[in-house]
């Protein structure tokens, strides 16, 4: 009597991990399609590009901070020096040209179509943080011509911040292609946090925006 060969075959074995994973892990036959939903299987940080702009730009850039942080955090693994993720997070403008570097670099490696020139977006974003931020601390008094208001300062660089939410976005789109969620699904809802975020962003810029109509109707008392 013949005994029936129980030993399992790499192609089984293969097939076997294959029906064991969720469909949310298994999303392609081509092993850069292959992203799990754990952040340690993803190179950068997810996030809908509807997401990251609202948040964005409520917080007044805060949450470009925790954007930064999360990206290098995921990139620490797989980088040979030892990096701080919090510190190129706090003083990203050092740090904007190599981490959209590294995220083009990476669209290259998987043949993916680059969606964004590194080198000009990152320099947009550096340009208008650096420049919105010297304008928000520049008043009439030092230097600034006279036909130029508080107001118009605050109003232009509002402009300028608003701006630097767009290279984000589109550093953002390539990201979400590299983890195969073109939608941004994996990182879309918005948690109790961000909804504070939201309320208390929301009321500093009603706050701002309603100061500077008052003071441009004349219901401020001049200093």
């Amino acid at each position: 009597m013949k005994h029936e060969d129980t030993e399992t075959t790499p192609a089984q074995q293969q097939a076997e991990e294959l029906d064991s994973m969720s469909p949310e892990t298994v999303r392609s036959n081509d092993p850069a399609e292959v992203v799990g939903t754990g952040e340690n299987t993803l190179q950068y940080f997810p996030v809908s590009e509807g997401k990251l702009i609202t948040l964005y730009i409520l917080s007044f850039g805060l949450y470009g901070v925790y954007w930064f942080y999360k990206n290098w955090t995921l990139q620490q693994p797989r980088l040979e020096k030892r990096i701080f993720p919090v510190m190129r997070a706090v003083f990203s403008i050092f740090f904007t040209h190599s981490l959209f570097k590294m995220i083009s670099q990476s669209a290259a490696n998987l043949d993916r179509k680059h969606r964004f020139n590194a080198n000009l977006m990152a320099t947009i974003f550096v340009a208008a943080v650096v420049i919105s931020n010297i304008l928000d601390r520049v008043s009439v008094n030092s230097g600034i011509p006279d036909t130029l208001s508080d107001n118009t300062m605050i109003i232009i660089s509002l402009i300028i911040f608003l701006l630097s939410s767009y290279p984000l976005v589109v550093v953002q789109a390539t990201v979400n292609r590299l983890n195969n969620d073109i939608l941004g699904f994996l990182n879309h809802r918005y948690s109790a946090w961000n909804y504070l975020l939201i309320i208390t962003g929301g009321l500093l810029w009603l706050m701002l925006l309603l100061g500077l109509l008052a003071d441009s109707m004349g219901l401020v008392p001049a200093h």
